[in-house]
C-alpha cells in the first residue's frame, strides 16, 4: 500500500463509487433526483486491496492464501443467506398460500 494507509484507500474507493453512481444516474436521465451515498467499503475488500500490487499480484504468498480464504468464506456466507431466504419464502407461501 502506498502512503496514506487505509484512510486514503477508503477515500479513493468511496470517490470511485460516488463517481460510478453519478454516471449511472446521468445515463438514466435522472439528474434532478437525489443520489444516495454509496455503501461503506467492506473490511475484507479494503484488506485485500491494501495487499494487492498495481500489477494485480498479492504482496506475498501468505497474503494471497489469506485473501483466498476470506473470499471463499464470504461466498459461503452469501450462499447460506440465499438458501435461508428461499426457505423462508417457501415457508411463508406454505402457511399463507400467497406467493
Amino acid at each position: 500500500m502506498s502512503r496514506g494507509g487505509y484512510e486514503y484507500l477508503e477515500k479513493k474507493l468511496m470517490d470511485e463509487k460516488r463517481k460510478k453512481k453519478l454516471e449511472e444516474a446521468t445515463q438514466s436521465g435522472s439528474t434532478d433526483t437525489v443520489i444516495d451515498p454509496p455503501s461503506p467499503i467492506k473490511r475484507h475488500v479494503k484488506w485485500k486491496l491494501a495487499r494487492t500490487k498495481k500489477t494485480g499480484d498479492m504482496t506475498s504468498e501468505a497474503a494471497k492464501e489469506i485473501a483466498d480464504k476470506i473470499v471463499s468464506h464470504f461466498q459461503f456466507i452469501i450462499v447460506i443467506i440465499f438458501f435461508y431466504c428461499v426457505i423462508e419464502y417457501r415457508i411463508n407461501v406454505f402457511f399463507t398460500g400467497c406467493a
